[in-house]
């Protein structure tokens, strides 16, 4: 192997290289048949990626976007987005209204195609902090060959009734949302400049959100006094280190609430508020309704 210009030392692993950090966190891949569908003001602290075997659906925010079975639709995290069936017969005045259901076997498939329905197929994911800040809309995504590949060996496994998923599966799925999101133009994204020392206290609070957290700590870490790490933090980030901490409580408690069947004081305990009563405070106060409320919310809405 050549290379053009080797570092004075004449060893190319000198070079120092950087990467961007992606890290994908998916929390659910699901595919559904669906008579109704209407949602009002969907917005989430995490991705949706949604790809639909036949037409009839729409997701809207700020104009109105059909799901295609040529396109992915990826809607990033806190879009206030809304849902619809053009054939829906629903009252208007009733904001929520969902009928449908798994699609676990080739016969539920078929049934549902037979009677209309609309087969969806959809994963809830992160990308980690960085990919996660994007402009709030909704992108269409061209689906390509090696996508309609991927897509077909994920639902096939859904269609078996399989709730695990393997190495070949998993692998399917990182490769479908990566695929999909490298599509979104540059300028979409919000840009932040997140150092080596911030990105290692990013880390830190993804993986500790449950444990205190001061700035006092997260400043020694990188041997810096606080208020200068302070500084640095907000001037890379765009929040402090205290409101980005309780923000991804926050969001941290909205996926709990909607993924899992804990408590709300298990899940009060998990994210790192001292009891349910200062959580529910804080999280109505960021997501404009209380956490049971929320959890209700999402009994309506839950693609």
């Amino acid at each position: 192997m050549k290379f053009r210009k080797n570092p004075d030392s004449g060893d190319p692993s000198e070079v120092h290289q950087t990467f961007e950090k992606i890290d994908i966190n998916v929390h659910c891949c699901r595919y559904w048949w669906m008579k109704q569908w209407k949602h009002q003001r969907l917005s989430f602290p995490y991705w949706r990626l949604y790809w639909n075997k036949t037409p009839g659906a729409y997701v809207f925010y700020e104009k109105r976007v059909h799901l295609e079975p040529d396109h992915i639709i990826l809607i990033p995290p806190y879009t206030p987005f809304y849902t619809g069936i053009l054939s829906d017969r629903s009252d208007d005045d009733e904001p929520y209204c969902m009928e449908g259901g798994w699609i676990q076997s080739h016969e539920i498939e078929e049934f549902s195609i037979e009677q209309g329905y609309i087969q969806h197929f959809f994963i809830h994911f992160n990308l980690g902090y960085h990919f996660d800040n994007i402009n709030p809309g909704i992108y269409p995504v061209q689906l390509d060959e090696n996508q309609m590949q991927l897509i077909s060996i994920i639902t096939e496994n859904l269609i078996q009734g399989s709730k695990s998923f393997n190495l070949e599966h998993s692998l399917a799925i990182y490769n479908l949302i990566v695929s999909a999101v490298k599509v979104i133009p540059e300028k979409f994204w919000k840009e932040f400049t997140i150092g080596t020392n911030i990105h290692k206290v990013l880390n830190y609070i993804n993986q500790h959100l449950d444990k205190s957290l001061t700035n006092e700590q997260m400043a020694g870490m990188v041997h810096m006094v606080a208020n200068s790490f302070a500084r640095l933090f907000k001037q890379q980030t765009g929040q402090t280190p205290q409101d980005f901490i309780r923000k991804k409580r926050v969001e941290n408690a909205s996926r709990l609430l909607y993924h899992t069947d804990q408590s709300i004081k298990q899940i009060s305990e998990e994210c790192g508020f001292k009891d349910r009563y200062y959580f529910t405070r804080v999280f109505s106060r960021e997501m404009g309704v209380s956490p049971a409320r929320y959890r209700k919310n999402l009994l309506l809405n839950r693609i």
